[in-house]
This record gives structure tokens, sequence and C-alpha cells, in this order.
């Protein structure tokens, strides 16, 4: 795959799995009613917003659906990737699309974003809290150079979703529209675990495809465990806080086919694929094909949009997320399953 958004939140070898932040999200800050200047700590210092946004370009995905979910006035996005080119170029769960002159911002070939697209937007306010476009000080200070950069607390998904999205909140001066979206994604799993508490103690397990390995998504503080766990899911025991393996991210671990049975002791599998052949090669192993949950019909091969969701989660998709899964997690959750 060329993109880097793709090998920083499709991918399970990605950043998007290193060890993320505290399971649980901070309290709701204390409400200053939006008031304007404000100022937030990041990773690269301090940004200070002088005033309510009113031309606003978001770097990533998260980003967009926040920002969008609350009305607030995006002039330029990142383009949702597809491998093809030809895929929607907005988020599946976006509350209102986005038109293709705001859906101008792409990664750059050579990795990174184009700054000077980004300054053709006349942005009086850049989000890069979910960001893989913004992973240094030196792109940081670029794009701070056009206008106040607003990016993660200490590191890429590093926090809870709801915690990114509170900094997002009080960037664009909508903090109160964020902890009605933060509740609503609370209800949305709440409603799931109620309408589904046989999931309560069933395992799962979420991984790729990718060539001779299957990584694995194991650690407990990624956020897709952070989210399995909030429905009652967890990886089985002998996955549980296992070491990443050879060159894998911290809280990933590397299965080869030839150890493909050690998948067997999930209820439940979730799987997505770096190619298109690796799909093909994985379904079609015998081995895999003897999987429990495959033979049980709790495996769920994944969409990129879907994965994505599943690796780095926003409260914003958390409703249509759970649609996605929840044939799967129906199953699971039955009698036989």
């Amino acid at each position: 795959m060329r993109s880097a958004i793709v090998a920083a939140l499709a991918a399970v070898c990605s950043l998007v799995l290193t060890a993320c932040g505290a399971a649980q999200p901070s309290p709701a800050p204390a409400t200053t009613g939006d008031r304007f200047p404000v100022t937030i700590s990041h990773a690269y210092g301090e940004t200070t917003v002088p005033a309510r946004p009113q031309r606003i370009v978001a770097l990533g995905y998260n980003d967009i659906a926040i920002a969008d979910a609350v009305g607030a006035p995006i002039v330029g996005a990142l383009r949702n990737y597809s491998p093809d080119g030809t895929g929607d170029p907005n988020l599946p769960y976006l509350r209102t699309p986005l038109s293709e002159e705001v859906l101008g911002i792409e990664e750059e070939p050579t990795g990174g974003v184009n700054v000077e697209k980004v300054a053709s937007y006349r942005p009086d306010l850049i989000l890069a809290v979910s960001s893989a476009l913004v992973l240094d000080r030196a792109t940081y200070e670029r794009l701070s150079g056009i206008a106040p950069v607003v990016v993660y607390e200490h590191s890429l998904y590093g926090s809870p979703m709801q915690d990114d999205a509170r900094r997002i909140g009080l960037a664009i001066g909508a903090s109160e529209e964020v902890e009605a979206l933060i509740a609503e994604a609370d209800t949305a799993v709440a409603a799931l675990r109620a309408e589904l508490p046989a999931l309560a103690g069933r395992t799962y397990l979420f991984g790729q495809a990718r060539g001779d390995i299957l990584p694995m998504v194991v650690g407990e503080q990624n956020l897709s465990t952070v989210f399995m766990r909030s429905l009652g899911l967890d990886v089985p025991e002998n996955f549980r806080n296992a070491p990443a393996t050879n060159a894998l991210a911290p809280g990933t671990v590397g299965v080869s086919y030839e150890q493909v049975g050690m998948l067997d002791s999930a209820d439940a599998l979730f799987m997505t694929f770096a190619a298109g052949d690796d799909r093909a090669r994985f379904e079609g192993n015998p081995l895999v094909r003897q999987l429990r949950p495959v033979r049980e019909g709790n495996y769920l091969p994944l969409s990129l949009d879907q994965a994505i969701a599943l690796q780095a989660p926003n409260v914003v998709a958390v409703r249509w997320l759970l649609d996605q899964l929840r044939p799967a997690l129906q199953k699971v959750a039955s009698p036989q399953g």
C-alpha cells in the first residue's frame, strides 16, 4: 500500500497499535463557556486559539468526524483513503458529507502532508489530534506558520477517544456539543451490552493478514482492546499481554500461518487485509478453515473503513461501528455462539 494513512491507521503493525493511554477517560473538564482565547497543551508545547475558528482544516479522520458532527466550519479535510482510488472520499459515518472541494487533502507520495495545499484553504485552525500526517515537530512547526495547530496530548491515539473528542471540542468552541456526542456513544455501548449480556466473558481476536504474518492486536491499552472490553469482550488468555514479536508494534503479536491454530482460542475473529490477495490466501488456508470461530460462523472480514474505526474509535463512529459488528456479536452472544 502506498498510503501512510493506511500504514498508520489500517495496518495492524502501525502507530495506532502502539501502547495507548489509560483505558478510562478523564473526567469532563470544567466548562469555560467556550470563551476565547483558549490555550491547549499538547505533545509539541502549547497552542492558543485566539477566537472561535471560522475556517478549519482537519487532518485526521476523528478530527473530521467530530468537527463535522457539531457543525464546525470545515473548509479543508483529509480525503478518506481507498486503495484503488474509487471509494467514497467521505467517511461512512459523517453526519453531513463534505464536498469534493473540501476533501482536497491527501498524503504526499513520499509521506506527510502538502503544507502548501493546507495553506491554500486559508485556515484559522488546523486540527491534527488524530492525524498520522503530523507526527514530528518539524511538520507541526511548518503548519503552525499557517494557523494555530492542535495535536494529540502525548502521542497519536495515546488517549481515550473521549479525551481526544474533548480536546477537539475545546479548540473549536463546541465543548457542550462534544459532551453530547460522548454521551451518545456511551449510551450506544451501554445499550448493546444490555441487549447482548452474554458477550461478557466471551473472547475475540482482531488482526490483519499481511503477507506471511498475521499481526494480532492484543495489548490491553490498545484502543481497539479498550473498546471491545467496553462491550464485555476480551482477548483470549493465551494472547493476553503477550509481548510483541519481531519488529511489530507494542501490543501486537505476529502469528505465522504455521501457528494459526493459536487463533482457535477466540470465540470471535475479526480480520482485515493488507492487500487483495491476502484475504484469498487467509480464507483459503486449510488451517484457517478449521479454526473454531470460522467453523462456527463467528469470523467477520472487515472493510478498510470498519478496520480503521475499530483500531482508532471515535465517539461519532461508535454507533455505526456497532451496527457493522452487530451480526457477528449477536452470534457470539447466542446460546449456540
